[in-house]
């Protein structure tokens, strides 16, 4: 009789705080759910950290220390994690992990029984935010944000992100659609929204709404969260907060990780993936008013992000104009 499931835990560091990095490997190791690998892939941290990494875990082997010689940030990072997970075969299940939150104890095998229960690819929770004192600053990232993962879509990722990679348990048979991360010379999306997006693409995302995690927010963790993100109000405010300044960078950003999703699941003999101006195409133009539309009637609240990358894809292709007709005044002159 087949023994219960085995889950491996990429955990990404860098640098990490001691105080925090030792209640993280202290939740893991507090989990009830026991037959876990916890592989910890460093993006070459300084010598003191990675000595601080090997003696806090100790003597336990169910940790697999992994000291890269060159650092490539996060989201590489955790894709030279996974990489790692793939080579174990008895692994059927996957969570990411930060190096400076707490986990629930019951966080593992409450998102493996909803996985498994709903038949998902993927499974993740709400989490609670604290400050580096651990005090709670809010009971709930979801309300908080306004998230509403069960009107999550692939496409609807693209646009923004409701899908945190500390609280995600996914499938290992994902990993064949996963791998290899799209490139991406600068770090300008992560790991969680790639998954999330390739997940939702191919089944079905599950949610548990209940915070599973303790989410550390302090002055250098990689991404924070934002009151009501991705509504008209909240981006309005911050625009004003840039002194109105527009470089359309987010723009590029949105257009990239659209064309990465495109080109790993385009289907020729699909219609709808050859319409010009379907969601799914790669300039993010005419269809980002479409997905717009489609976020305010699911309530996805989604819709000011959509108005401004539409904004600065005008902006973008108006200047792309003027360079190109810049060289051919000047010669007309």
């Amino acid at each position: 009789m087949p023994g219960p499931e085995k889950i491996a835990i990429v955990l990404a560091t860098y640098n990490p705080n001691p105080a925090y990095f030792r209640q993280q490997i202290q939740s893991i190791q507090s989990q009830t759910w026991r037959n876990w690998v916890c592989h910890i892939v460093d993006d070459r941290s300084q010598p003191e950290s990675q000595q601080l990494i090997r003696d806090t875990v100790g003597s336990d082997n169910r940790f697999i220390c992994h000291f890269h010689p060159q650092n490539l940030n996060s989201y590489h990072n955790f894709e030279r994690g996974l990489q790692s997970v793939a080579t174990d075969s008895t692994v059927t299940a996957i969570a990411f992990a930060d190096q400076d939150d707490i986990w629930q104890d019951h966080k593992l095998s409450l998102l493996l029984e909803t996985l498994r229960a709903e038949q998902a690819l993927l499974v993740h929770s709400d989490l609670e935010l604290i400050d580096g004192s651990d005090r709670t600053l809010h009971a709930s990232a979801w309300e908080f944000e306004s998230r509403h993962p069960e009107k999550l879509t692939a496409e609807l990722l693209l646009l923004r992100n409701t899908v945190t990679g500390c609280s995600v348990l996914f499938c290992a048979t994902l990993l064949s659609s996963v791998l290899p991360f799209p490139p991406q010379v600068e770090v300008n999306w992560y790991h969680d929204v790639w998954v999330a997006i390739v997940a939702a693409q191919l089944g079905k995302v599950a949610h548990v709404r209940q915070p599973l995690v303790r989410y550390r927010i302090h002055g250098s963790n990689t991404i924070g969260v934002v009151r009501d993100a991705g509504k008209l109000y909240r981006e309005l405010i911050v625009w004003l907060s840039k002194k109105c300044r527009i470089t359309g960078k987010s723009y590029l950003i949105h257009r990239n990780l659209s064309q990465a999703f495109y080109l790993r699941f385009q289907q020729s003999n699909n219609p709808e993936w050859q319409d010009p101006f379907s969601d799914r195409r790669l300039d993010f133009g005419l269809g980002i008013l479409r997905l717009g539309w489609q976020s305010w009637q699911a309530g996805y609240g989604s819709e000011g992000i959509a108005l401004r990358i539409w904004a600065l894809k005008l902006l973008f292709d108006l200047r792309k104009l003027r360079q190109k007709l810049t060289p051919k005044l000047f010669k007309i002159g």
